[in-house]
């Protein structure tokens, strides 16, 4: 089956027809695999039109370059890698923070408190989604750099799969084939 844009299909399908032109967007119901704890969330400026990743000056003041501004504070931001799973293989995905939050079913705030005042309740409060089934919509686009190509995929929707659906989705593939 040849995916293109808005369609669902499995990883495989979809890096085939990834190209540098411009991104594929795709859906993959799949089974979430493993979380890259580091580096999973961020103190970002508490701006509602920035997420940038501010410095900590003082004590009590946080700077954000791109707005060239000091506040009294900041908010988490979550981007997590995520390893999801479909029956072609396994891909890292990008999640960045409705998302992010939606699959650890906690808000970046919660996770923040939970990293700073209790680290084993945010491993495990981390480590809970594992082995989850998501329906994950995937964005494939092809990034270079130093002259090396690969296929960078990052998470823009995510929801529980609606088994129904899904199911339907199956029968019909498999009459295809008959």
């Amino acid at each position: 089956a040849v995916v293109s844009t808005q369609s669902t299909g499995t990883f495989e399908e979809a890096k085939a027809c990834i190209t540098e032109v411009k991104p594929e967007y795709f859906s993959n119901t799949c089974m979430l695999t493993f979380i890259k704890k580091d580096n999973s969330m961020y103190k970002a400026c508490p701006s509602s039109d920035c997420n940038k990743k501010v410095v900590q000056e003082s004590e009590t003041e946080y700077r954000c370059e791109k707005c060239n501004r000091s506040y009294p504070n900041f908010e988490y931001r979550l981007m997590v890698n995520v390893k999801l799973a479909d029956a072609t293989g396994v891909e890292w995905v990008t999640v960045f923070q409705e998302n992010a939050e939606k699959i650890l079913g906690k808000t970046s705030s919660e996770l923040g408190q939970l990293k700073e005042t209790d680290e084993e309740a945010f491993e495990r409060a981390m480590d809970e989604p594992t082995f989850g089934k998501f329906t994950v919509k995937i964005r494939g686009k092809i990034d270079t750099w130093n002259d090396e190509s690969r296929v960078r995929l990052s998470a823009v929707h995510v929801e529980q799969p609606d088994t129904v659906k899904e199911c339907d989705r199956l029968f019909k593939e498999i009459e295809s084939f008959a």
